[in-house]
């Protein structure tokens, strides 16, 4: 920004805060003088056309785009600050346990059956008890999201494959027995929390198989919106289809009528299905977390027509989302803006919205 770069997100979510009416800057943690409450921000300045730097106060809403950063004490403090001083926040935890988040979900019976078996991992014996019912497993860090700690574990036999994603590059280990599948664990995660799943599975297209990425999110009257389901059809070989695995990613009816063959009959019932599943979970992380503005929700359908939730997303990153029209991307932009005006509609404040 500081350069004048091109920047497609940043540009759109400047474009509808001018629909929205709310101000936005753009800061790091690097850019907080805690002591002062003054934050260097980054603008739109409409006089130039350009992007600018000046002092703002702190925000009267907190819209998080942050990494989850436990490590960071400076982004901690930070957002202690935020809460000791009531600044209401577009989503209330920057991000989701994927541990607790199992555990609490599992207590609503309208969830249960749409979750994979799910345990926590402690030792070789967890990893024997799964894969006595699964010949393939996926393991996943408890707070990493868009495939950075997930890997997935094939049985074959007394040998076993490894996949997953390092430093961008996709990996693939053979090991031929379970305490070698221990140390490609340990080097992946690094002492990380981990829960073991069982497979879901997937409908596939191309035999590649294929999820939803769901965007929903509340608008400037606080209801929820349906923003978008996108399809993303793995890469060849890959055990994820988000965005870091480069899927071909489709519309959610069109591909579902022109590419699988179903009915609209049969499409307008299955939407019914999902998007009442996601107002379910939607609903559920909120009493568990907190109200949020957006969530992406990932969804998988099986050949045999169930529903799953695979993982529910705080920071949606909305990569899915450009194979849609302009007038469904812009909104996916503007809700949060107008779901901050929402959040201050009885507080008196200005509609000053800041991101980091």
């Amino acid at each position: 920004m500081r350069k004048q770069g091109g920047k497609s997100k940043i540009d759109r979510l400047q474009k509808m805060s001018q629909i929205a009416g709310t101000r936005v800057f753009f800061f790091s943690e690097r850019e907080v003088n805690i002591q002062q409450k003054k934050i260097r921000g980054i603008y739109f300045n409409e006089g130039t056309k350009k992007w600018s730097v000046r002092f703002f106060p702190f925000p009267d809403v907190y819209y998080n785009r942050r990494g989850e950063c436990k490590s960071n004490k400076k982004v901690q403090r930070l957002r202690k600050l935020l809460d000791k001083m009531r600044v209401p926040k577009v989503n209330s935890e920057h991000y989701f346990h994927k541990w607790k988040s199992y555990q609490l979900l599992r207590k609503y019976e309208e969830l249960r059956s749409h979750l994979p078996e799910t345990i926590y991992f402690e030792d070789k014996s967890d990893l024997e008890t799964m894969f006595r019912s699964n010949n393939r497993l996926y393991l996943k860090s408890f707070r990493q999201d868009n495939g950075v700690g997930v890997m997935c574990v094939t049985k074959d036999d007394d040998n076993y494959e490894c996949k997953y994603f390092k430093n961008e590059e996709f990996i693939v280990e053979h090991v031929p027995s379970i305490e070698q599948v221990l140390v490609v664990m340990e080097s992946f995660f690094r002492g990380k929390g981990i829960i073991v799943q069982s497979p879901i599975n997937l409908l596939k297209y191309n035999n590649r198989s294929l999820d939803l990425r769901c965007d929903v999110q509340r608008n400037g009257k606080g209801e929820l919106e349906y923003t978008a389901h996108s399809v993303r059809v793995g890469a060849e070989n890959s055990h994820i289809t988000n965005t870091r695995s480069n899927p071909e990613i489709y519309r959610f009816e069109p591909f579902f009528i022109e590419k699988l063959e179903y009915s609209k009959k049969e499409v307008d019932r299955l939407k019914a299905q999902i998007e009442e599943l996601l107002k379910n979970v939607y609903h559920r992380m909120e009493e568990i977390y907190g109200a949020y503005g957006e969530i992406g929700v990932d969804i998988g359908v099986d050949r045999f027509g169930s529903i799953w939730v695979i993982e529910c997303n705080t920071k949606p990153g909305k990569n899915s989302l450009w194979v849609y029209d302009d007038d469904t991307i812009d909104r996916a932009f503007l809700n949060p803006l107008l779901y901050a005006k929402y959040l201050l509609s009885n507080e008196g404040h200005s509609n000053q919205l800041s991101l980091t």
